[in-house]
């Protein structure tokens, strides 16, 4: 005799579920995603970082997983110092690590090896290894603007997860935000929000340095770049995010409002195209 019977299907975490959701929902808010599957790890830390320091209560789920139970023990640390040093160069499937807080921390060995496993699960994801570094390169850069901007380096965080046929990351930190950030510069004192923040954040030569000061250059570009190489990027400060959709041609960005959120976070999902994963 067969058992036709039918367990309920637990949904996926997603960017939209977390959109859907707003603050004054925070009783539905936290029943809807202790009844979700962690499926990427963008997502995931978004949840945690809309209110950090409850964080790791909110990772609490019915159902173990490996992304939740990383970034939980991750968070519980408070440095690099905290890791032990790990030279193996083997990418896990989902990492996180702690970022660095100072610029003389981009030489620990643990940063170091971290960044060359993140590198290695790119291209075994079938981005190529040109694809792979250059990604790895934009997650320091990444990186160091949480230490010259959120004022809170002691926040941030990097991951990585990827499967045969995607590679993803996440930069996030719980600073001052970008809108904040921007502010204290004259030039963008008139800012409406964190809409216009973040448009403004990822232009040429745009940082809250000033307009045209050496700081910010080729970073639309950078990110188009990723966009074309079949990439979801998407950024979240205060009460909006931008999403740069190159998953689909053409290449399209978006900004809407959404659940605020103090600091940054960066999601980056970039796919093994069937025909030509290097396409452009």
């Amino acid at each position: 005799m067969t058992n036709n019977a039918s367990f309920p299907v637990r949904p996926y975490l997603t960017f939209a579920l977390l959109d859907s959701l707003t603050a004054s929902q925070t009783n539905e808010f936290e029943s809807a995603i202790q009844n979700t599957t962690v499926r990427r790890i963008g997502p995931l830390v978004e949840f945690a970082y809309i209110d950090y320091p409850r964080a790791i209560t909110r990772l609490l789920s019915p159902l173990r997983s490996i992304p939740i139970e990383n970034l939980r023990s991750t968070l519980n640390k408070s440095s690099l110092s905290d890791f032990q040093v790990d030279t193996k160069l083997n990418a896990s499937d989902v990492e996180f690590i702690r970022a660095f807080q100072t610029e003389s921390e981009t030489e620990d060995l643990r940063w170091m090896t971290f960044c060359k496993r993140l590198e290695n699960a790119g291209a075994h994801a079938g981005l190529g290894d040109s694809f792979a570094k250059a990604l790895t390169g934009t997650v320091e850069e990444m990186t160091s603007n949480i230490v010259d901007h959120s004022q809170r380096a002691d926040t941030g965080l990097v991951g990585y997860r990827w499967s045969s046929t995607e590679f993803e990351y996440v930069v996030a930190d719980s600073g001052i935000g970008v809108l904040s950030s921007l502010r204290k510069n004259s030039d963008y004192s008139n800012l409406a929000d964190s809409g216009q923040a973040l448009e403004i954040a990822i232009q040429e030569g745009e940082s809250r340095h000033g307009r045209n000061v050496g700081h910010g250059g080729g970073f639309r570009h950078l990110l188009n770049n990723i966009a074309n190489r079949n990439s979801y990027l998407r950024f979240r400060s205060g009460d909006h995010n931008l999403v740069i959709d190159g998953t689909r041609i053409p290449v399209t960005w978006k900004i809407q409002r959404c659940q605020p959120l103090e600091g940054f976070v960066i999601s980056v999902v970039s796919k093994k195209s069937p025909d030509n994963p290097m396409r452009s």
